[in-house]
């Protein structure tokens, strides 16, 4: 009878919340899907406009001839020159918005990235660039909460080779002379970064570009590897199912470690926990291998009990017996035979 009463009990619930989630009146649903502030605001500034509100970039050169020329020399006016393209992609209004009520007034503003708030700057940029980034996986990522916006890695062009550091002035802060030297080598242009990627990275990230100077880590500061190597800096959906194909991000490279095996390590197999990381330090450590400890407290996070039963010295490997941390294909317990 208890079961029968449980049974009725979840089948009533569910009968509930379906009928709460379909009776949910049309102003609350316009609500739910009604688009954030930002967008609109950015969206009405090409909306509304009309041709003549377009002036074309000749007119802009009037005032702005090193923005021009700088803009002539990015990645984005290869994609935004084209004569085909309608008036609100097309060059410098592509991305600032028609210019007329500018031209007419210069105190009338044009689309500033650098006075926009960052919501404001990503709406903007993801216009044209939803392919990269659609709005809901912008929203989600760790830059976006923490109110970091498009501009502050990439250059809508390239204005300076300093741009960096004026950033950083602007904030406040000072920056490390040997980090805007890095500026030197000239990040890839089809990018548009302000700068090389561990110097943009290391901006925020300080703590892994320390790392990466332990005795074993990542080649990154060699310039072997780059930090987008291993994280999606974009997570589109695309970026997504890439790495989804993989056990762990991590044997896009070290494909020998992923197996498949008869035998498989847990964390291998990604049956639980952080997987390689269980074990891996990901950016630097001290000991070989980038391990979280060489000895053989290494294993015992997991395998508590085996300490009270046997004492296999430094590591568990170290004594030739469990020498197949990975995966085997001829021992469940990972042994030489």
């Amino acid at each position: 009878m208890k079961i029968q009463a449980l049974v009725l009990s979840i089948g009533i619930a569910s009968l509930v919340f379906g009928a709460m989630q379909a009776g949910k009146s049309p102003a609350a649903k316009a609500t739910a899907d009604k688009p954030d502030k930002e967008v609109i605001q950015i969206n009405q500034r090409f909306s509304q406009a009309k041709p003549e509100d377009y002036i074309g970039d000749a007119a802009c050169v009037e005032c702005h001839s090193t923005k021009s020329h700088s803009f002539n020399e990015s990645a984005h006016f290869a994609f935004m020159s084209d004569p085909k393209l309608p008036l609100s992609q097309r060059g410098c209004e592509g991305c600032h918005g028609p210019g007329k009520a500018h031209q007419d007034n210069p105190d009338t503003e044009v689309i500033s990235f650098g006075k926009l708030s960052p919501k404001d700057s990503a709406a903007a940029c993801l216009r044209c660039h939803a392919q990269t980034m659609d709005k809901s996986s912008w929203k989600h990522t760790e830059h976006a909460k923490a109110n970091l916006a498009c501009v502050t890695c990439h250059q809508i062009h390239p204005d300076t080779d300093l741009a960096l550091e004026d950033q950083a002035l602007k904030k406040g802060r000072t920056v490390d002379p040997k980090s805007i030297a890095h500026l030197a080598k000239q990040p890839d242009k089809q990018l548009l970064l302000k700068a090389d990627e561990i110097t943009l990275c290391g901006q925020c990230h300080q703590s892994e570009v320390a790392q990466f100077r332990l005795s074993y880590h990542h080649p990154v500061l060699e310039g072997q590897l780059v930090c987008s190597d291993c994280h999606a800096t974009h997570p589109s959906k695309a970026a997504q199912s890439k790495q989804s194909a993989f056990k762990s991000k991590c044997v896009t490279c070290h494909a020998d470690k992923a197996g498949p095996f008869v035998y498989e390590h847990d964390p291998v197999a990604g049956f639980g926990g952080s997987g390689c990381e269980e074990c891996h330090s990901p950016h630097g450590s001290q000991n070989p291998n980038m391990l979280v400890t060489r000895t053989r407290g290494l294993c015992a996070q997991c395998h508590s009990d085996k300490l009270a039963t046997h004492h296999p010295g430094e590591t568990c490997w170290s004594a030739g017996c469990h020498v197949a941390p990975h995966g085997s294909n001829s021992s469940n317990r990972f042994l030489s035979y």
